[in-house]
């Protein structure tokens, strides 16, 4: 018998193993400000309690890892229940006439887009990245500057839109660059901050000259953040252009920068660059090195792993029993129910339906132990019975 979506939902239903999207906990005037305050849009689920879909989406994509990395990064979210006091008001302002209806605000509350229905996590990602390329406010600064404006916040401003929305911005940010602004270090060290967008650029290398300022300006962490990903949008380069040079060159470029683990960064860079060109012979191969030497301490690298397996590499024959592998490793150093959840999932995917009966009955007993719901994992036995 085939493992059902009725079964999969089930599973998703119960798992926190996911960190999925952190929302606001506010009136909805409260996370309109929130957007303001932060730059961000605002995303919100206009729901009713009794909404199948909303359901649905609250249990089986809200919830997921990839999702929640998108929109926690991206958007102040805010889950709104359309039939409390709340949620007329906001209705008085944003109608709605079928649920789940989703919006992007701005800040100053405009509406950037409204769509109803149900989505998918992928579609809901990829919603998420059109609302930010529609709230494109580059021609706000463009014209000023086209006109000879070159004051400090209207560049740094522009370049930042530009960044945002993914249009071209090096020309721009080298130009300004190049015209040796009166700015201090700091003005210039936050500018880059925003302007660098790989590594195999020269206002990168500006950019780690002002290393102490930038850090002084934003934070050691940030500083880190944007290092890794600039590089990684490097690794990126060296897959679409065909040129492994720009890999060992982004590998290099981090190690400049002297932040971090460089070690570790080296590792993710070849995973990454594996990953990308497909080669799953040689992924698994570093995975496996990875796991064993990162893993202990961060059990998020088996959730990477497992999300890889179960996307990028869906097509290998061997994929989703190794995902099976990696998540009874994490179980054992992890035994949320959660994770029992995604672990289930995994053996019931793969049709190892005893080992799955066993690992379920480990998950009622845990929950039994922390005073927990066991419905959804007696649901899953009564299936197993029926096979």
């Amino acid at each position: 018998m085939r493992f059902t979506g009725i079964i999969f939902a089930l599973l998703l239903s119960t798992s926190a193993f996911c960190q999925g999207i952190e929302f606001f906990h506010g009136e909805w005037q409260d996370a309109v400000a929130e957007a303001e305050k932060t730059n961000k849009l605002l995303f919100v689920d206009a729901y009713a309690q009794w909404c199948g879909p909303c359901k649905r989406m609250a249990k089986e994509v809200f919830t997921q890892a990839e999702v929640g990395a998108f929109f926690n990064e991206n958007f102040i979210n805010l889950k709104l229940d359309m039939e409390t006091p709340d949620g007329r008001s906001f209705g008085s302002q944003f109608p709605v006439s079928a649920y789940p209806t989703l919006f992007f605000l701005t800040g100053d509350g405009e509406m950037v887009k409204k769509v109803t229905g149900g989505k998918k996590a992928d579609d809901l990602i990829a919603l998420g990245k059109l609302a930010i390329k529609s709230n494109d406010r580059s021609g706000d600064y463009a014209e000023k500057y086209e006109e000879g404006d070159r004051s400090y916040d209207l560049v740094y401003n522009y370049v930042k839109e530009l960044v945002k929305v993914g249009k071209p911005s090096l020309k721009i940010s080298n130009e300004y660059i190049k015209s040796n602004p009166d700015i201090s270090a700091t003005q210039k060290a936050d500018f880059l901050m925003v302007a660098v967008t790989e590594s195999d650029s020269k206002l990168y290398d500006q950019l780690i000259q002002l290393k102490g300022e930038a850090i002084k300006s934003n934070t050691e962490e940030a500083f880190i953040d944007k290092i890794s990903a600039v590089c990684m949008k490097t690794v990126g380069k060296a897959v679409e252009y065909d040129y492994q040079e720009l890999l060992t060159e982004a590998i290099t470029q981090f190690k400049v920068a002297k932040v971090g683990d460089a070690k570790k960064f080296e590792q993710e860079a070849w995973l990454e660059y594996y990953k990308l060109t497909g080669d799953y012979t040689e992924w698994k191969k570093l995975a496996a090195k990875y796991l064993k030497k990162y893993g202990k301490k961060d059990h998020e690298v088996f959730r990477n792993h497992i999300s890889a397996l179960k996307g990028d590499f869906a097509y290998e024959k061997d994929a989703k029993p190794y995902a099976c592998d990696v998540c009874k490793e994490l179980v054992k150093r992890d035994d949320s129910l959660g994770n029992y959840s995604e672990y289930i999932q995994l053996l019931l995917d793969c049709k190892k339906y005893e080992e799955a009966r066993k690992v379920t009955n480990q998950a009622i007993e845990v929950a039994n132990s922390r005073e927990q719901d066991t419905e959804k994992f007696e649901r899953i036995i009564k299936y197993l019975d029926n096979i």
